[in-house]
């Protein structure tokens, strides 16, 4: 994996319009800055972007910037002559959310899920994230995350690098392949023994077959029997229905005539009130037209009210809007003051930042006030000076603002007068209209007026139709009570003959049940008569079956072992372990080599895969001996002799840990499965003395032809002079930033 170009926003510490890093521009190049300034989280936004993990873990929204809730980052990488781009983006809204593209050149190789196109950026590479970080990039504070891991975890990470997992997959395909020839064989036996049964119930099967010959002729005369009571019994269920049919239409007929009867009657009813309400209403004829003529001249008032009202309430909307107007403007003002407050907050901050600098350089003189280390007089000046242009700055900032604020407090609003000018017309009108309330009040008492006087002009037109329609409706009630009482003998005749309707269709139901039994048996009964004479017939064929499946056992005995031999040999102690063994030497080899040139050859290491056991077995011949179990353990020697790891001092363990990373990243770059061509050291030289780091730089000079780019991450200025190009990182107010420098 060759980096070409990396673009992220609002990642870590990093806002909306960083710059793009283009890694086309150098070869070998060390990220500086201040401690905290971000110069790591270059390297974490690569990491996140193509495996979703950094120095963070798993965890994406710690990666958020803060205050934000949207994060992205794009990284472009080479990789075989072809140009891949993976992008990654994050969102905090709601429940939170991912999204993952992996793009070749113009081709989207996205897959439907973020967990598979995360395997096919994976498999695209031949390289997880845990085997990254422990070969091609050593992390802050993890340079010896290679070396302090457990033997196993050793071998494991080693397993990964050269592409073991293949015979993984080997392994497990012999286990499914084992387990399918076992289920074969489970079946197999099973088959074998339902063959034996059949074959062991021949004269059994014989006998059965005759006799259930008898019981279908039987069978058959009893359906017969039952066909013919079942017409009998369906001829009279269809003369009872057809009778019960007729009486209940005579039924229907009593029961509309019933209902016309009632109707007739609320009609009569209805009428009869109508009427007597009509001579009410003549009785009252004065006082109505006297009100309703009251009604009227209230309506004339309350129209010229409602006008007036209808202009109160167009000026009050005209007050609301311009009180909006002018909240808003004080809103304005307000937030305006505030911003320009919380600017000089952090204008002052600064200052007091700077001013606690300079007091630390000049009580320790020597003493970097950021990283605490060493530094020169010369250094100690610059950074005064830096902190003192930062004041004068800051404070004449401070001024201006606070002109600004001054300016703003003293701003006069003009729409003031128009508010009062609204204010006495809503006075006035609302004097003009405080007795609509009242006029409301009247004409609701004298409502029921309105009704009273369309009911006067239709009394006196409609009191003698409505007593003619009374005299014709009792004549008609009085023809529909005789036709009802004529209609009324149907009862009891529709209950006999339902009854015995009933009773019939229960009958009938028994017989069909009985006669769907006998069909049923009957069924049945040729189902096993044919299924006796297949099994009587099938002896022969099992008996060729059985020799087949037999054949067939012995066969898939014989796969099954040897799938299971296969899946030893696949397993981790068997070809992965001798592959690792046969790299061993490859990394030892080189781990030494850089070794001699980083300690003049004083300190080398030695790779162990097998070591002796604390305590001893029993053996065949029955002594005790010490046996032998797999490890990668990692022996140091200089010319003091062998010391474990943790005795060593800082310096030297760096030295130790750097020669075998870059011995497993050179390994990987050889090996076929994943070419690694990206090496990134972070904060790894803070350990070494002067002489240590001017060897770790000629040793990066070496190697530098083994990787297509090298990339260091430090805050020493006296190292970071040393590259030819350098990615200069800055965390200013709007966040942090960078620029390339050299190029």
């Amino acid at each position: 994996m060759i980096p070409v170009k990396l673009n992220l926003s609002n990642f870590t510490s990093y806002g909306e319009n960083t710059p793009e890093l283009d890694f086309t521009k150098f070869k070998l190049a060390a990220i500086s800055g201040l401690n905290g300034a971000g110069k790591s989280s270059l390297l974490d936004a690569i990491t996140w972007c193509v495996w979703g993990s950094s120095r963070a873990g798993d965890s994406s929204d710690d990666l958020v910037r803060l205050g934000q809730t949207e994060m992205q980052v794009e990284f472009i990488f080479e990789l075989d002559n072809h140009l891949y781009t993976v992008k990654r983006r994050r969102s905090k809204k709601g429940g939170g959310s991912t999204s993952l593209e992996l793009w070749s050149n113009s081709h989207n190789l996205t897959e439907g899920t973020i967990k598979a196109t995360q395997q096919k950026i994976i498999q695209t590479l031949h390289l997880s994230y845990e085997t990254f970080t422990n070969s091609a990039f050593l992390r802050q504070g993890h340079a010896d995350e290679f070396t302090t891991r457990g033997p196993t975890d050793r071998k494991r990470i080693l397993a990964d690098i050269l592409g073991l997992d293949h015979y993984d997959k080997l392994e497990e395909k012999a286990k499914e392949k084992s387990k399918e020839a076992q289920t074969k064989l489970t079946l197999l036996d099973y088959q074998l023994l339902e063959i034996e049964a059949e074959l062991s119930q021949k004269d059994e099967r014989e006998k059965n077959l005759s006799v259930i010959k008898i019981e279908g002729e039987n069978t058959q005369k009893e359906i017969k029997k039952e066909e013919l009571e079942i017409k009998e019994i369906e001829e009279q269920k269809q003369f009872l229905h057809t009778k019960v049919k007729s009486l209940e239409e005579q039924k229907e007929k009593y029961s509309s005539l019933k209902n016309e009867l009632t109707d007739l009657k609320i009609q009569l009813q209805l009428k009869e009130e109508a009427q007597k309400e009509f001579k009410s209403i003549l009785e009252k004829k004065d006082e109505i037209l006297e009100n309703y003529k009251k009604i009227e001249k209230l309506d004339e008032e309350k129209q010229d009210l409602e006008k007036k009202r209808s202009q109160l309430l167009k000026i009050k909307d005209e007050l609301s809007d311009i009180q909006k107007l002018l909240l808003e403007r004080e809103n304005k003002r307000k937030d305006a003051i505030n911003t320009l407050e919380l600017e000089a907050k952090a204008l002052q901050t600064e200052v007091e930042q700077a001013n606690i600098q300079i007091n630390k350089l000049k009580s320790q003189k020597n003493i970097c006030p950021t990283c605490g280390g060493s530094i020169s007089q010369k250094e100690a000046k610059i950074i005064i000076e830096k902190n003192q242009k930062i004041i004068i700055e800051n404070n004449k900032k401070l001024k201006d603002i606070d002109e600004k604020v001054k300016k703003y407090q003293t701003i006069v609003l003009p729409e003031q007068q128009k508010v009062d000018i609204l204010q006495k017309e809503i006075a006035l009108l609302e004097k003009k209209t405080q007795n609509y309330q009242i006029i409301l009040e009247e004409l609701n008492k004298l409502e029921a007026y309105k009704s009273f006087y369309l009911k006067l002009t239709q009394s006196e037109a409609t009191l003698k139709a409505q007593t003619e329609a009374i005299s014709d409706l009792q004549k008609i009630y009085k023809a529909k009570q005789l036709e009802l009482e004529k209609s009324s003998n149907y009862a009891n005749d529709l209950e006999t003959y339902s009854k015995k309707l009933l009773e019939t269709e229960e009958i009938l139901i028994n017989k069909n049940n009985k006669k769907s039994d006998l069909t049923e048996k009957l069924m049945e009964l040729r189902s096993k008569y044919g299924q006796a004479i297949t099994l009587v017939s099938r002896v022969t064929q099992m008996e060729q079956l059985f020799k087949q499946k037999t054949n067939e056992k012995s066969s898939l005995t014989k796969d099954k072992e040897v799938f299971e031999e296969l899946s030893l040999a696949f397993g981790k102690k068997g070809i992965q372990a001798m592959i690792i063994e046969g790299a061993i030497p490859e990394i030892e080899d080189e781990a030494n080599r850089l070794l001699d040139k980083l300690t003049e050859g004083r300190m080398k290491i030695s790779l162990e895969t097998q070591k002796e056991t604390k305590t001893k077995v029993l053996t065949i011949d029955g002594t005790k001996e010490r046996s032998l179990v797999e490890t990668l353990d990692i022996i140091i020697s200089d010319e003091m002799g062998e010391r474990s790891y943790e005795l060593y001092s800082g310096g030297e363990a760096f030295r130790v840990n750097i020669a075998i990373r870059l011995a497993i990243s050179k390994l990987l770059s050889n090996r076929a499965g994943a070419r690694l061509q990206f090496l990134v050291i972070d904060e790894g030289f803070g350990t070494q003395d002067a002489q240590g780091r001017t060897r770790l730089i000629e040793i990066l000079d070496a190697i530098k032809d083994d990787f297509e780019k090298i990339v260091i991450i430090t805050h020493l200025e006296e190292l970071k002079e040393e590259f030819p190009v350098r990615i200069e990182v800055q965390k200013g107010p709007t966040g942090s930033t960078f620029e390339v420098v050299g190029i």
